[in-house]
C-alpha cells in the first residue's frame, strides 16, 4: 500500500490584485480615520455644550463606540483640550449643571443684553441694599448674593452698582457734564 503525496495547490494572486487590496486597504484606513475624527469632534461638542440631553446623547454614544471596541475618548479629550475645556469635567456633568465658580467653561457676557431700564433699577436697588444699615445686614447681605449670583451668569453689573453707590455717598461728580 503505497499512499501518494498530492502537494497543495498553489494559487498565483497577480501584482495589480495585491496593489488593488493595498490601496483598498489604504483607503479604507484613512475613511475610518476621518469618520473617527468626525465622531469624536461631535462627541466633544456635545460634551461641551449647555444642553444637557445632547450632553447625555454624547455619552451614550461614546459608550456605544466603547462597547464596539471604537474607542474615542482619547480623540475627544484632545479636542476638548485644544478648546480650553477640562476633559475630566466635561465627562462628568453637563456644563450648565456645574456651579460656575469652579466651571470648566466661562460663561459669556450677557450684560449688554439687559435692557438698559433694567439694568438701571437692579442697579439702583442693589445699591441702596447695600448702604441699607438695618436688620444686621441682611438687605446687604442678599445683595451682595444676587450680585454675585448675576455675574456668575455672565451679568456683570458691579461697575455700575460701584458707580451708583459713589452717586448716593459722594454725590455727582462735578466734572461729569449735567446733560
Amino acid at each position: 500500500m503505497t499512499a501518494e503525496r498530492t502537494e497543495p495547490e498553489t494559487t498565483t494572486i497577480a501584482t495589480s490584485t495585491l496593489q488593488d487590496m493595498s490601496y483598498a486597504n489604504t483607503l479604507l484606513r484613512r475613511r475610518d480615520s476621518a469618520m473617527r475624527d468626525l465622531i469624536a469632534t461631535h462627541i466633544a461638542k456635545a460634551l461641551a455644550s449647555r444642553e444637557k440631553g445632547r450632553w447625555a446623547a454624547a455619552i451614550e454614544l461614546a459608550k456605544a463606540l466603547d462597547e464596539a471596541d471604537s474607542n474615542v475618548d482619547k480623540q475627544v479629550d484632545d479636542w476638548l483640550e485644544e478648546n480650553g475645556w477640562d476633559p475630566r469635567s466635561a465627562w462628568k456633568t453637563p456644563a450648565d449643571l456645574m456651579p460656575h465658580a469652579e466651571s470648566w467653561a466661562s460663561k459669556p457676557n450677557i450684560t449688554a443684553d439687559v435692557p438698559e431700564p433694567v439694568r438701571r433699577v437692579i442697579t439702583e436697588r442693589l445699591a441702596d441694599m447695600l448702604l441699607d444699615r438695618g436688620d444686621d445686614g441682611w438687605h446687604a447681605e442678599q445683595a451682595r448674593r444676587f450680585t454675585f449670583a448675576l455675574k456668575a451668569e455672565g451679568a456683570d453689573l458691579t461697575g455700575a452698582i460701584e458707580k451708583r453707590i459713589t452717586a448716593l455717598t459722594l454725590g455727582p461728580d462735578p466734572s461729569d457734564p449735567p446733560f
